[in-house]
Order: structure tokens, then C-alpha cells, then sequence
């Protein structure tokens, strides 16, 4: 599988700085974390392990442990500076979770145990599509019967005008975020750069939707999209 995640994107002292640069430029993050409480509020959990793909700084992997103290978490991330920020974060009282530094394609899946969920926070949006749609294919394969895979992800439109609406409805909660200090014009270079400089590669939500219904998953349930910023639940 082709991978284009970079463990080189982000240092140590962008790791140090990424929840706060997250917090103004990918969408509620509250919201974001009600969601994922609860979707696992409803998850049957019969093993009681999970899988965070591009875990980051454990931003989302705390919740499952807030959710379930003793969840038993796999953390995994192409950055050795974000994953320690998150075993920093997560790694506390009597909570089970493993680390591991390396990019999807070269994860060992047959060294994870049965799992409840995979998920996945604003990372494969870094893949090209064929490796997406491969991955979705592995999460699918190792994913037990009645698990479920949560995605939050940057996605774009398929039509280029629709981009040019998506990116200025984008930087302009930028914008309010940053109480206008910095001009929507260069919000938006800044931006186009950013997604530049780290290869990023989004696709629809639709074709999202119809790749992970054609690799299996029984249901596939459209959760929220805001912008460039949406969820997606697949249960198998």
C-alpha cells in the first residue's frame, strides 16, 4: 500500500504546539469529541480493545478511556514526537495501552488482538485514494463481526468550484477563531501551503461512503460534516 504520511511533518516542537494549532483550525473539536462519546456509548464492546490509526497527541484515544477505563488501547502514529505526547496523555492510573511509531502500511495487524473499534482522527486524508480504500480494506478484514469503524477526516468535494466554497467556508472560521487578527486572504494562503507542504489528499465524503459500502461494511452511517470536516461510522 502506498503511504505518503510523513514522520518527518511534524517535530517535536510542532507536536508541542498541535492540539492548540487543532483547536482553530479543525472545526469544533468539542463537538467532535461529543460524537465520538457518543458513538461508543452505543457500541456493543464484547473485547474491549481498540485501535487509534495517526493517534496524534491522544486527543481522542483519551476518550475511549474516559468512556472505558479498561479499554485496552493500540495508539499507533508515523510521528515519534506526537506518539509520546500521547503516551503522555493517556498512559495513567491502571489503563492498558500500547504505543506504536510506524506508518500504516507497515502496521502488524496480526499482532493486535480481537477489536471493538478502529479509529481513525484526521490522518488518512495524507494517503492517496488507492491507499485509503486498501486500508479500509485491512480495518475491514480485522475488525470483528459487529465492530464498528469511526472516521473523522478532511474530505473535498469532487468538483473544483465546490473546493473554492469549501476552503473559504474553512478559513472563515478561521477567521472568527482568531478574532480577525489575520486577514482572510492570508488565512487562506497559509492554508493552501499547509495542505501543500503535508501532501494532504482528500476525497469525498461520498466516495468515502461508497468504497467502505463496497469493501463490506454492512452499514454505513453518515455522522457529521461541517465544512471540510466530517465523520463516518461503518459497522461490519
Amino acid at each position: 500500500m502506498e503511504n505518503n504520511q510523513s514522520t518527518e511533518a511534524y517535530g517535536r516542537e510542532r507536536a508541542s504546539r498541535y492540539d492548540q494549532f487543532a483547536a482553530v483550525t479543525m472545526g469544533d473539536r468539542r463537538h467532535q469529541r461529543s460524537y465520538l462519546q457518543d458513538l461508543l456509548y452505543r457500541q456493543p464492546l464484547t473485547h474491549g480493545a481498540f485501535l487509534d490509526l495517526g493517534c496524534g497527541t491522544g486527543f481522542f484515544s483519551e476518550v475511549f478511556f474516559e468512556h472505558k477505563p479498561d479499554f485496552r488501547g493500540h495508539l499507533v502514529d508515523g510521528s515519534a514526537d506526537m506518539l509520546e505526547l500521547a503516551r503522555q496523555r493517556v498512559q495513567k492510573e491502571a489503563r492498558q495501552a500500547s504505543f506504536q511509531h510506524t506508518l500504516f502500511d507497515a502496521l502488524d495487524w496480526s499482532a493486535l488482538p480481537a477489536l471493538d473499534v478502529v479509529f481513525s482522527g484526521y490522518a488518512i486524508h495524507h494517503l492517496t485514494d488507492t491507499g485509503k480504500w486498501q486500508l479500509f480494506a485491512s480495518i475491514h478484514a480485522h475488525l470483528e463481526p459487529g465492530g464498528a469503524f469511526i472516521l473523522f477526516d478532511n474530505f473535498l468535494p469532487n468538483h473544483p468550484e465546490d473546493r473554492d466554497l469549501i476552503e473559504f467556508l474553512t478559513c472563515r472560521e478561521i477567521e472568527r477563531k482568531t478574532r480577525h487578527i489575520t486577514p482572510l486572504e492570508q488565512i487562506i494562503e497559509t492554508d493552501r501551503k499547509l495542505k501543500a507542504a503535508e501532501n494532504d489528499q482528500e476525497a469525498s465524503f461520498e466516495e468515502h461512503l461508497r468504497q467502505l459500502r463496497a469493501l463490506g461494511f454492512g452499514h454505513v452511517v453518515p455522522v457529521f460534516l461541517e465544512a471540510r470536516y466530517g465523520g463516518i461510522v461503518a459497522y461490519k
